[in-house]
Parts: C-alpha cells; sequence; structure tokens
C-alpha cells in the first residue's frame, strides 16, 4: 500500500519531468533545405528518444512549458553515437538558455545540431535522433 505522501511526492517528480516541448529539423545547418521532422507535443519524462526522418544538421527546439530541456541530438536513429547536446529554459528557445524569459515563448532560434557547443563540426553524417531530458 502506498502512502498519501509517498504518492504525493512520485506525482510532483512525474510532472517536475514532463514538458512540453516542439522541435524542426532541417538537411541543413542554418535551418533551410527539406524538412526532415517537425514534432510538438509532451515529451513525456525521462529520457525520450524520437526519430527524425533523415539527416539532419539545423533544428529549431523549443520548450513550451515551465521546464529546462537538454536536447542531445544523435548520429543515429536509436538516439546512440556522436552527440551535441543544448540545454534550453522553460519558455525560452533556441539553445543554451538562449531567447527570453518571463511569460510568453521565445520563438525558437535555428541551432546547428552537428556542431559542438564551440561551433566546431562534430556530427559529420548528420543526426537522426534526439533525446529529450526535462527537470
Amino acid at each position: 500500500m502506498v502512502s498519501i505522501k509517498a504518492f504525493a511526492i512520485m506525482a510532483m517528480a512525474t510532472a517536475a519531468s514532463a514538458a512540453t516541448v516542439s522541435f524542426t529539423t532541417f538537411q541543413n545547418g542554418d535551418c533551410t533545405g527539406s524538412v526532415t521532422t517537425s514534432f510538438s507535443g509532451p515529451n513525456g519524462g525521462g529520457n525520450t528518444c524520437h526519430q527524425f526522418g533523415g539527416k539532419s544538421y539545423g533544428a529549431l527546439y523549443q520548450v513550451l512549458s515551465g521546464a529546462t530541456c537538454v536536447f542531445k541530438s544523435w548520429e543515429n536513429s536509436d538516439c546512440s553515437g556522436l552527440a551535441t547536446t543544448r540545454t534550453i529554459a522553460g519558455n525560452t528557445s533556441g539553445g543554451g538558455g538562449g531567447g527570453s524569459g518571463g511569460s510568453g515563448t521565445a520563438p525558437p532560434s535555428c541551432q546547428a545540431i552537428a556542431n559542438d557547443n564551440s561551433g566546431n563540426f562534430h556530427v559529420v553524417n548528420g543526426c537522426r535522433s534526439v533525446s529529450i531530458t526535462c527537470s
């Protein structure tokens, strides 16, 4: 039997890890060219892997709720291989906490997801999936 206190703690932990996210990925690193994937909805909490429709080099990542999410873009479609990361705070968009905070949601800024945080080309064959972890 689960106590009411334990149930409340579990519910709070689940609510804290779930977030509403949105992303669109592109064949080109400047977010032009063909769209490979578009997703908007609840992340479901935990570490969720989303596959892209093809090799992607650019993405518009956005968190539409108050959570902070780490978007880890992967070389392989099963969220494995080489990867790059972008941390995006809730109600902001872009990468590295970019965008404006407060009420409302800032429009997403283009992320060159095959590049590391220093701007160096890292995932040469493009990204094929993203894992999203929110807190």
